[in-house]
C-alpha cells in the first residue's frame, strides 16, 4: 500500500514539474550554423521548427550557448509570434530563453532564424583553432516551466561549421556515422561572404547532414600556407574572370584570355585535389598563376574586337591625305580666280 502511494506520489511530482509530456512539444528541426572568425569570435545562425502537438500553449523555450559572453540574439520569423529574449549566466556558458508574446497554441508551429555573436567559445592559439559543439535539444516553455521537447524519428538536426580563411582541419569529432560505418560529414572549400575581417573568401566548411541529439562535434584545426596559395589564386581566378566577362560585354575579342583562363582553372582544380589528398600542389599552382599571367598579358594586347579587327580611335579614323587635298583645293580655285580675270 505504502508502495503505491510513493509510485502516485511521484506521477503526481513529475506532473507537476514537467507539465507537458515529452510526446506533445516536437522538435523538428535543429540546425547549427557556426562560423569562426579570423579573430577566434563566434557567429552562430541556429534555424530551428518547433511543433506544439499537445493541449497545453507553448510560452516559449530556451536554449545554452557554451559562452559566458555573447550578443543578444537576433530572431527572424514568419510566425505571427512575437517574443522577448532573455540571456542568463548558467554553469558553462549562458542561458537564452525566448518567450512568446502570444502563445503558440496547440497544433501550431514556429520556425525561425537566431543570430548571434559570442566571445571565448572557439580556442586560438597562435594559428591554430579549437572549438567544441554540443547538439542539444532546446528546452520547451510550457506554464513558465522547463520542459523536455521530443524527437521525432526523422528530424533534421545537422550543422555547417565554416573555418577562418586558409584554415585547414586537423582533427574532426565525430567523423563516422555509427550506423552507416561511413564519413560522417563532408569538407568542402567553397565561397562564402560573412561580415567581418574574412568577408568573401574561399573557406573550408565542414558538413553534418544527419547528427543526433547528444552529439558533439570537436573540431582542431590549423593554419595552412599552402591552402592560403590556393585561397589567393582563386581570389585572383575571380578578379580576372569578371574583368574578362566586362571586356568581352564591350566587345573586345577575349578568346586568348578565356583559353588561358580555362586552364588556370584546371591547374586551380588539380591543386585542390592534391591538397586534399596531401601531396605537394606546387606545380599546379604555379601552372595557374602562369596561366592567369598570360591571360592579364593578353588582354594588356593592342585591342580587338570580336570580328577580329583592331579598334580605332576617333582620331585614327581620319584619311592622312585630308588636309593635303584641302590645300590642293584652295590652291585650284585661286588659279580659277585668275583665269576669270
Amino acid at each position: 500500500m505504502i508502495a503505491k502511494k510513493m509510485i502516485v506520489f511521484s506521477l503526481i511530482m513529475l506532473l507537476a514539474v514537467y507539465p507537458a509530456s515529452a510526446g506533445e512539444v516536437t522538435l523538428n528541426r535543429w540546425a547549427l550554423n557556426v562560423i569562426i572568425h579570423d579573430n577566434g569570435t563566434v557567429e552562430e545562425i541556429i534555424q530551428t521548427e518547433i511543433e506544439n502537438g499537445g493541449s497545453s500553449p507553448l510560452d516559449g523555450f530556451s536554449f545554452v550557448v557554451p559562452s559566458a559572453k555573447m550578443t543578444e540574439p537576433e530572431i527572424s520569423t514568419f510566425s505571427p509570434n512575437g517574443k522577448e529574449v532573455q540571456l542568463q549566466a548558467v554553469t558553462g556558458g549562458t542561458k537564452v530563453t525566448i518567450n512568446f508574446n502570444s502563445k503558440l497554441e496547440t497544433g501550431k508551429k514556429w520556425d525561425g532564424r537566431i543570430d548571434f555573436n559570442a566571445e571565448n567559445w572557439a580556442v586560438k592559439e597562435g594559428q591554430d583553432y579549437s572549438i567544441t559543439i554540443p547538439v542539444e535539444a532546446p528546452q520547451a516553455i510550457i506554464s513558465g516551466k522547463d520542459t523536455r521537447m521530443s524527437i521525432p524519428a526523422e528530424p533534421e538536426i545537422r550543422s555547417q561549421v565554416f573555418l577562418p580563411k586558409s584554415v585547414d582541419p586537423t582533427s574532426v569529432e565525430p567523423s563516422i556515422d555509427a550506423a552507416t560505418k561511413k564519413t560522417a560529414y563532408k569538407k568542402l572549400l567553397q565561397y562564402n561572404k560573412f561580415t567581418g575581417a574574412d568577408t568573401g573568401a574561399d573557406l573550408i566548411v565542414l558538413t553534418w547532414f544527419k547528427l543526433n541529439i547528444g552529439d558533439v562535434m570537436n573540431i582542431k584545426a590549423s593554419y595552412s600556407d599552402e591552402l592560403n596559395r590556393i585561397v589567393e589564386a582563386n581570389g585572383k581566378f575571380k578578379t580576372l574572370s569578371d574583368r574578362i566577362k566586362a571586356e568581352k560585354a564591350k566587345g573586345t575579342d577575349v578568346s586568348v584570355a578565356e583559353a588561358h583562363l580555362s586552364n588556370a582553372k584546371d591547374y586551380n582544380n588539380q591543386a585542390l585535389d592534391e591538397f586534399w589528398e596531401k601531396k605537394d600542389a606546387t606545380a599546379s599552382l604555379d601552372a595557374a598563376n602562369n596561366e592567369m599571367s598570360q591571360a592579364e598579358k593578353s588582354l594588356l594586347e593592342p585591342v580587338k574586337t570580336a570580328t577580329g579587327q583592331a579598334s580605332k580611335t576617333p582620331e585614327s579614323q581620319k584619311t592622312p591625305a585630308s588636309g593635303a587635298l584641302f590645300i590642293i583645293g584652295i590652291l585650284l580655285f585661286i588659279t580659277l580666280l585668275k583665269r576669270k580675270k
